[in-house]
């Protein structure tokens, strides 16, 4: 327990604590006129409408995310999952087949999906040059709609619940809507 110090967390008195201890007999003309409370900010509301090219792998949307927030999602669109196939076409439901080269087992093959991201180091591979990223991360189905409490600080990406992306075509719009905490 921390120490208190006579103020709520909007910086105004805490008359009910002080009345219900008797410190203090408190009347209406002791508290501060309306307009000279000051209010505590509070982050927008975030909407944002990110396309989400099927052949992309995972897209960046640009939206940073901190634990707590809601995150809500709603799709639109159609993908081919094999180029010139239609019945490999579906909307962000995906198709009713599950594979063992999925990123997220338990959601329809080609449904729309997201991943929040921390990273944690990034650094060159000896033999390849190339950079590596080391990530902890979470992976979470979406679907036509979808709504996600943010389990940490990250950045959120979404894409194609498929591995195989080259033969891919059409692309997803998909409104984000970020609440604040």
């Amino acid at each position: 327990m921390g120490t208190y110090d006579g103020f709520s967390q909007a910086g105004r008195p805490a008359f009910a604590f002080i009345a219900a201890f008797g410190f203090a007999a408190l009347t209406a003309a002791a508290l501060p006129a309306q307009d000279q409370l000051q209010a505590v900010p509070v982050p927008p509301l975030l909407e944002k409408t990110v396309a989400v090219p099927a052949a992309a792998g995972w897209v960046d949307t640009g939206i940073n995310v901190e634990p707590g927030q809601e995150l809500r999602f709603t799709a639109s669109g159609r993908i081919d999952l094999q180029k010139g196939n239609p019945e490999a076409s579906c909307g962000p439901e995906g198709i009713d087949l599950v594979t063992v080269e999925q990123p997220v087992p338990n959601a329809n093959l080609g449904a729309l999906i997201g991943k929040v991201v921390q990273l944690v180091a990034r650094r060159v591979d000896e033999d390849s040059g190339q950079e590596v990223r080391d990530e902890i991360f979470v992976l979470f189905p979406i679907g036509p709609e979808g709504a996600l409490t943010v389990p940490f600080k990250g950045r959120l990406y979404l894409g194609v619940n498929e591995n195989v992306l080259r033969d891919n075509g059409g692309e997803f719009a998909v409104v984000v809507v970020r609440r604040p905490i």
